[in-house]
């Protein structure tokens, strides 16, 4: 794990905390098959608004944790990171990379062969890399994330996930960001 993974703000850490001794977990557990999901995805995105570096072919990682709170409703943890340029330019940096941790309320719709998530939520997030004049830069803000998942049967407790997510961070010099990712879902 990176060391820009460890830097996530102690406050996400408490949310998970409450999310893994929700009051609703006896009604969930009535009512669906599991209470957790557990995913890794590989992907690619960027910024949309860089200039330079508005490249969206940007490869990175995604881990997630959701946990269902309601019928039909979980909320979800995703920790990641993409590179946003491997020795090209993001804005006044070189060999940035953007880190990020999203909390979510996911909303399911349900259809014969997979599984449709909706999910809006906040996150922290950090840029950081190598400004053209200087050592090492990095700019974290608070932001905002809307995305849509699909789950694809595999067996009862493994789902292959594909995700998009758009995401808004008030950097100052770019704010907009999309991604795609795909991977494993595995509940229990």
């Amino acid at each position: 794990m990176t060391p820009h993974i460890r830097r996530v703000p102690a406050c996400l850490a408490l949310l998970l905390a409450l999310l893994l001794t929700s009051a609703a977990a006896p009604q969930a557990a009535a009512d669906e098959l599991y209470l957790y999901s557990v995913s890794a995805l590989g992907g690619i995105g960027g910024s949309i608004d860089a200039d330079p570096g508005g490249n969206l072919t940007n490869t990175g990682f995604q881990l997630g944790i959701s946990y269902l709170t309601e019928p039909s409703t979980r909320v979800g943890v995703r920790v990641g990171e993409i590179g946003l340029g491997d020795g090209e330019a993001f804005n006044d940096l070189f060999d940035a990379d953007l880190t990020y941790a999203t909390v979510a309320g996911e909303y399911l719709f349900s259809e014969p062969y997979y599984d449709s998530w909706v999910y809006v939520g906040l996150g922290a997030y950090e840029v950081d890399g190598v400004p053209l004049f200087g050592d090492d830069a990095s700019e974290s803000a608070l932001g905002g994330v809307i995305g849509v998942t699909g789950e694809f049967y595999l067996t009862q407790r493994l789902d292959f996930l594909v995700e998009f997510s758009g995401h808004y961070v008030d950097f100052d010099q770019s704010q907009l960001f999309t991604m795609g990712h795909a991977g494993l879902a595995f509940h229990f």
